[in-house]
């Protein structure tokens, strides 16, 4: 039988101090105190194998130094009267590790065992002002360690974040096996010293010339531009998924053939569908940026991804023109991207403008991306019968109206549609999504007109739009 206890783990030689939340930190606290569904999507987890041969002790001293590298894992966010919070980071203190152990003559896979550690890490929300922001769990095999997971709050990390975590930890680890010293800890600014540049002239520069660029978008936009339905289902927001090696393969030769990059490209595609479904000749969409274009920043561990509203023009005459703006827009997304959330906010509301949609593209930014598709697009196209299709999340309540996202492991694209059934029903999304691998996988291999992308657009909703998405 599973034994699951815990132990603590100390860390000690920080410095101890206290700071304002940092823009990115800012637009998530808003987010998690004001919409009661954040718990989900304010949790972020990964899981890691750890090298034979190494003791708990070993592994315990790995996530000790991990807390001591980085500020943000060893915060408390402390509550103020007005609503807000300031960062309280710790010197030393100590973290409660979980210690799971399964014996041999136990027949329970891993995969269970790791999804219900991170299921029971991340099911309950972060008390930030009592716990640090970050939960580990130990899996073993008869008090051997395998696997390592964790479950840290976005308000100490964003996906990027979280990533480096995971390399730092497979590092620390992988030196201690070695026997060799740890590797040096990376060149970063911590989230407190970030909140200082931020409150600094230079940095509040930065948020108003966000602030009149995002202006002029949301002059051009209105809650017109997206398409609208009739009656829609219960419950209201459907996520579909499309995990597609096929994408993989075909994104970085798509981009290459418009000389372009990855992001742009897949922008492109999203873009030549909403040209299927919006009424006008443009459509708003909030663009999430990883702010992590300068060094000191590439491998700081807190959120700082934030959203920029932008606004698509649709009446390119090829997928090429198409593709060029899709550039523009993320090069003027990517110039604005770091401002005060707040004042983007009310600055939307001053407009009138409700949600828009959302494209959020992570896999582009993941090393390592396969770069030589099959000979043919006959070979690539063979690929799609790999492709699965889920419906991981239905809900009543989303704070965007359509969510575009690119996620996944280099060798496989996650594309996710999140969508108000009244804009798009179930069959539309699943539609969609099929869409966009067929026209991202011919894209590397020859010109698309943008006509295309609608009759397939055309005959894919007609091949769903009777099935069964319950």
């Amino acid at each position: 039988m599973i034994t699951i206890r815990t132990t603590d783990v100390e860390f000690h030689g920080g410095r101890p101090r206290t700071a304002p939340l940092t823009w990115g930190q800012e637009a998530i606290w808003d987010l998690v105190r004001d919409w009661d569904d954040a718990r989900s999507y304010a949790v972020l987890t990964r899981w890691l194998p750890i090298p034979l041969l190494l003791s708990v002790g070993d592994v315990l001293e790995c996530v000790a130094e991990l807390l001591r590298r980085h500020e943000a894992l060893r915060t408390m966010y402390r509550p103020t009267t007005s609503g807000d919070a300031t960062q309280e980071v710790l010197g030393s203190g100590t973290l409660p590790i979980e210690l799971c152990d399964r014996p041999t003559d136990d027949d329970t896979d891993w995969t269970t065992i790791v999804t219900d550690c991170l299921v029971r890490a991340a099911q309950v929300g972060f008390d930030h002002d009592k716990e640090l922001p970050i939960r580990f769990s130990v899996i073993m095999k008869d008090g051997i360690p395998i696997l390592l997971s964790f479950a840290v709050s976005h308000l100490s990390a964003d996906f990027v974040a979280a990533d480096l975590l995971v390399a730092d930890l497979t590092a620390l680890l992988r030196a201690r096996v070695d026997g060799r010293p740890a590797p040096g800890a990376r060149t970063a600014l911590q989230p407190a010293d970030l909140a200082a540049l931020e409150n600094r002239p230079e940095g509040q520069l930065l948020t108003i010339e966000a602030a009149r660029f995002i202006r002029r978008q949301l002059d051009r936009a209105h809650p017109g531009m997206l398409p609208t339905r009739a009656q829609p289902a219960t419950p209201r927001f459907f996520r579909g998924q499309l995990e597609s090696d096929a994408v993989a393969l075909a994104v970085g030769p798509a981009a290459r053939r418009h000389r372009s990059s990855p992001s742009a490209l897949l922008l492109a595609v999203t873009s030549a569908l909403m040209r299927c479904v919006c009424p006008g000749d443009a459509f708003p969409v909030d663009i999430m940026q990883g702010n992590r274009t300068l060094p000191e920043l590439a491998g700081t561990v807190c959120t700082l991804s934030q959203s920029i509203p932008t606004v698509v023009d649709l009446t390119a005459g090829t997928f090429a023109a198409l593709t060029e703006h899709c550039a523009a827009v993320l090069a003027q997304a990517r110039s604005h991207g770091r401002h005060r959330h707040r004042v983007v906010a009310a600055l939307a509301d001053e407009a009138g403008v409700g949600s828009a949609a959302h494209f959020n593209d992570i896999w582009s930014h993941l090393p390592g991306r396969p770069t030589r598709p099959p000979a043919t697009l006959e070979e690539l196209t063979a690929r799609t019968a790999d492709s699965a299709f889920s419906w991981p999340e239905r809900v009543d309540l989303k704070n965007k109206a359509l969510f575009m996202g690119v996620r996944g492991t280099a060798e496989r694209v996650h594309l996710s549609l999140f969508a108000d059934t009244a804009l798009l029903p179930p069959g539309d999304i699943r539609a969609f999504l099929d869409t966009f691998e067929r026209t991202a996988v011919t894209l590397a291999y020859q010109d698309v007109p943008l006509a295309q992308v609608a009759a397939w657009y055309a005959e894919s909703r007609t091949r769903y739009a009777d099935v069964d998405h319950g």
